[in-house]
């Protein structure tokens, strides 16, 4: 028996704004933790509760991730980490992990992490106001991924349109494969002079890097970076977002920010939990099951709803209330078991430092009234814009 009869048949979860999603979610929650909703027009279950989702992302046997990930995403992307499961897994994330590792960021990467950050600072600095989604957030990551690789600075706004546009293949999916053609044209020239002749940025160690005796050959690093830049990008941006609409709405979480290095820490770790970009994930059930007394099957659609489970109240108090003191060491913001996102340490750094850089650079930065802040999207979720006052009220 698939999922059926979907609650609340009027919102479709892939494709409706849902700027009240967590009111949404805390309505469901009250019919139990796992429930049938609708997802691009059809019935999918969803997983609200924290125990059950942890469980969920901890079952391989029945809850792999690759199994509805080829056909969601491996047209677009190619076969990738996200569509691997057990050894030919473990053997790429092997090789992709190592420019990951928290000692690589601070030594490798992070040097180029604060230099992106005053950069794109000084673009928003004559202005008297501006959306800081678009002037700063957006840019942000994806020219840190870029600078990582080594990438021409001048072909980042091409780059930035393809990126976003590949993960758009549920809902545009020719549009979509355009993007990876564009892609794949302009990488390949810059693959294979590296292999030649690499240097010291990240494309020329993922062509050189093996594990178990083998490389990457051009389609598999291709493949590795059609899901980088969408993923890395994509994800923080929406974060971004979120942290600063927090931060300039608060003037207590702002203290906290401007306190030091750990009150950036926390206010980084909170704005994960309270609104992580990843806010519903698709997933298809690989195996029957019978989960949290829901007959689950084999191809049954599933969302693993890290948003509500980070609102659990049963673990998180009080959820909706943005609190950098709270503990946030179990948060399931970057997944949990093999394929927990590998990202995770870059991704602090960059939020920890785009705080920093924002309010030394902009001490009174304000949010513009009259301009609320709209959190929009079931997936990758953040605000639509953030229109603030760089230096205060005019």
């Amino acid at each position: 028996m698939s999922a059926t009869n979907p609650l609340l048949p009027e919102i479709d979860f892939a494709r409706d704004d849902l700027p009240d999603l967590h009111d949404v979610l805390e309505d469901l929650r009250r019919e139990g933790p796992v429930v049938s909703v609708n997802y691009h027009g059809a019935p999918v279950w969803l997983i609200l509760g924290y125990e059950e989702l942890q469980q969920a992302f901890l079952d391989q046997d029945h809850f792999d991730m690759g199994e509805g990930y080829r056909q969601m995403v491996e047209e677009p992307l190619g076969r990738n980490i996200m569509t691997m499961s057990g050894a030919e897994h473990r053997l790429h994330r092997n090789i992709v992990t190592a420019p990951f590792q928290p000692g690589v960021i601070r030594s490798h990467i992070e040097p180029l992490i604060e230099p992106v950050a005053m950069e794109i600072s000084d673009r928003i600095a004559a202005e008297r106001e501006v959306d800081l989604v678009a002037a700063f957030t957006r840019p942000y990551p994806f020219s840190i991924i870029t600078r990582m690789l080594g990438i021409p600075v001048r072909d980042e706004e091409r780059f930035l349109e393809w990126a976003v546009k590949l993960f758009d293949f549920p809902w545009d999916p020719q549009g979509a494969m355009r993007a990876k053609a564009q892609f794949d044209s302009y990488m390949v020239p810059i693959i294979e002079e590296r292999r030649a002749a690499p240097g010291e940025d990240m494309l020329s160690a993922l062509t050189q890097a093996e594990s178990e005796g083998r490389r990457l050959d051009n389609e598999q690093v291709l493949t590795f970076l059609r899901l980088l830049f969408p993923a890395g990008s994509d994800t923080t941006f929406k974060v971004a977002g979120s942290m600063f609409a927090a931060v300039l709405s608060d003037p207590a979480v702002r203290d906290v920010a401007l306190s030091g290095k750990a009150g950036r820490e926390a206010v980084v770790a909170e704005a994960l939990r309270w609104q992580p970009p990843t806010a519903l994930l698709p997933r298809m059930a690989s195996a029957d099951v019978d989960f949290a007394g829901k007959p689950i099957r084999r191809g049954d659609w599933m969302l693993f709803g890290i948003t509500a489970a980070n609102s659990d109240p049963k673990k998180f108090p009080d959820p909706r209330r943005f609190d950098p003191s709270r503990n946030n060491r179990d948060t399931i913001t970057f997944g949990r078991g093999p394929h927990f996102c590998l990202g995770l340490h870059l991704a602090k750094r960059e939020l920890e430092i785009a705080l920093q850089v924002v309010l030394e650079r902009f001490p009174q930065m304000a949010l513009v009234p009259g301009r609320p802040v709209e959190f929009v999207s079931g997936v990758l979720r953040g605000p639509r814009d953030l229109w603030v006052w760089p230096y205060g009220e005019k």
